[in-house]
Order: C-alpha cells, then sequence, then structure tokens
C-alpha cells in the first residue's frame, strides 16, 4: 500500500500538482501575526503575483526620549521622502550614519 501527499496553496486552495511550482513564503510581519515569523505555501504563479501588488516602503524604528523599547513605523516610501526637505532623500541616506550592530566586541589583531 503507497501513500501520497497532496499539497493545497495556503492561499487560494487550489491543489499543487507539481513539486517544482511550489513557492514557500515566510510571512516576518503582518499586524495580525502572532509571536515571530510563520511559513505558508502557494502556487509559484501566486507568489510571483504578490510581486506586482507591492509596495514601496520605509521601515523605520522610533526611539523616542524615556521610552525604552523602539517603536516599528511602516510608510510610504514617498510619504517619507516628502518629509526630507533639506536635500533629496537617496543623498540624506547616502550621508547618513549607518547603524552599528549590537553584539561582542572584536578582539584586535595582533601585528606580526
Amino acid at each position: 500500500m503507497g501513500q501520497k501527499t497532496v499539497r493545497f496553496s495556503d492561499l487560494s486552495g487550489q491543489l499543487i500538482m507539481r513539486e517544482d511550482s511550489l513557492a514557500r513564503i515566510v510571512i516576518q510581519e503582518h499586524p495580525d501575526l502572532g509571536d515571530g515569523p510563520v511559513e505558508i505555501e502557494a502556487l509559484a504563479d501566486e507568489a510571483l503575483g504578490l510581486e506586482k501588488d507591492t509596495l514601496r516602503v520605509a521601515v523605520l524604528d522610533l526611539y523616542l526620549p524615556g521610552e525604552d523599547l523602539p517603536r516599528r513605523v511602516t510608510m510610504d516610501a514617498d510619504a517619507f521622502g516628502a518629509m526630507v526637505t533639506e536635500k533629496p532623500v537617496g543623498e540624506m541616506l547616502a550621508a547618513a550614519r549607518p547603524v552599528k550592530r549590537a553584539g561582542r566586541p572584536r578582539l584586535a589583531r595582533a601585528a606580526g
């Protein structure tokens, strides 16, 4: 007796007939998402369709006085750009100070 695994798209419920048409989608952030990233399966064409509806956004962490944790906001990239009035947004971002990643300090290599 044999078994056959049948897969369905988590997006549309359509049957996924071939392994080469299976796409894995990891949802990193969503207003209804609970504890962390989740993954779903869909048809590759459905996954590619998601790209057509993408938005240009800016994701910002706001570190406000008196608050221990940052507030994460997502906004339209053009709306963010409109707030930058001193120079073009691309120029401002290119000149901005890179964020230093938290972690263990690197040990200096001994010259030798």
